[in-house]
């Protein structure tokens, strides 16, 4: 079930309040604050996690008439493309999807289709995230696997707390850093921690 940014920002709340009850529906001038420094942080999470392993994977369909080349301007054509990835091609037969050979990716955004290829395709790509912003609705679900969005809140209250209380924040730290080194590297458990004498990461 993927959790809203809303419920994102509860948890965050919660994390570093350790209370349950954290209202965000009629936040005080200091909860403010900390709501209104939450997408950049959440972005800085998100961006790291969809780069590092745990692609946002999405399809993008076209339709093909036999006789001339198609050519795909992938950061044109696909609003959220970041990068191909592995290279995943199909032709839709009755909605099945059949893998097909001879697509060509070049320049890492031109997707070209042979002359003689006809019929509806759907390619696979690797997404950039959307950005959350101040205007984000909260029931905009995040789109992120369950195991990665859990680690949001971890992120955004390790950096949010640093200036109230760098222990708290370090300890958020070093529990999402295990966490993204599990997800990332499902068979390695890292038993190095985060630690701070600065007050700064």
């Amino acid at each position: 079930m993927q959790m809203t940014w809303e419920q994102i920002k509860l948890a965050s709340l919660q994390k570093m309040f350790a209370s349950d009850g954290t209202d965000i529906s009629n936040p005080d001038e200091a909860t403010k604050e900390y709501l209104n420094a939450m997408p950049q942080a959440a972005n800085e999470a998100i961006e790291m996690i969809c780069t590092a392993g745990r692609y946002l994977r999405k399809s993008y369909t076209v339709d093909k008439d036999k006789g001339e080349k198609l050519t795909v301007n992938l950061a044109y054509e696909v609003p959220d493309y970041w990068r191909m990835g592995a290279k995943e091609v199909y032709k839709l037969v009755d909605d099945t999807p059949e893998p097909v050979d001879g697509v060509e990716l070049y320049g890492g955004k031109y997707l070209v289709f042979p002359a003689d290829f006809e019929g509806e395709f759907e390619f696979f790509y690797d997404a950039k995230p959307a950005t959350l912003t101040l205007e984000t609705p909260g029931t905009k679900k995040i789109d992120l696997p369950d195991d990665a969005v859990v680690l949001l809140p971890l992120y955004i209250a390790s950096q949010l707390y640093k200036d109230d209380d760098i222990a708290i924040a370090t300890y958020y730290r070093n529990e999402f850093e295990t966490a993204f080194e599990r997800l990332t590297n499902p068979r390695t458990v890292s038993k190095e921690s985060f630690t701070s004498n600065t007050g700064w990461w």
